[in-house]
């Protein structure tokens, strides 16, 4: 897994995480945009219609809700959505693969507006879904 990186500018707050996963880019993308899987790394329940202006809905145990809107689907490359909390301001989050040899880097960039009460939605915690994934991919591998 790559260091954290964050990045404030004039405008905006950007938080960029990196993790690489002994499966291809399609084993991957199917950790990204099914539910079940989901589930094993990113919220305790998850629901995603993996469609540009589709629902995005993730709940954990805590009772925090998050909702939000899939923006873009590139297909075992790209996948973003907008989201937020209740009462906090939204959120972009990208995800990004890239094949490298037989593995795939996955790159998670989340912005928010320098305006916005408070850190990015997950800025603190990206590191530990990624590990929940990285394990999640292995035990759908084996």
């Amino acid at each position: 897994m790559t260091l954290p990186r964050s990045e404030r500018g004039p405008t905006a707050e950007r938080v960029s995480r990196s993790v690489e996963l002994d499966a291809a880019p399609g084993e991957v993308w199917d950790a990204l945009t099914e539910d079940a899987l989901l589930a094993e790394w990113l919220a305790d329940e998850v629901e995603i219609e993996a469609e540009p202006g589709g629902e995005i809905v993730c709940r954990y145990a805590g009772g925090e809700e998050r909702r939000g809107e899939v923006e873009l689907v590139e297909e075992a490359e790209r996948l973003a959505w907008s989201w937020r909390r209740d009462g906090c301001a939204p959120s972009r989050v990208e995800l990004i693969l890239d094949a490298v040899a037989e593995r795939t880097r996955l790159t998670v960039i989340e912005t928010a507006s320098v305006r916005a009460a408070g850190p990015l939605l997950l800025a603190g915690t990206w590191s530990a879904p990624l590990a929940r994934l990285r394990a999640a991919v292995r035990l759908v591998l084996a």
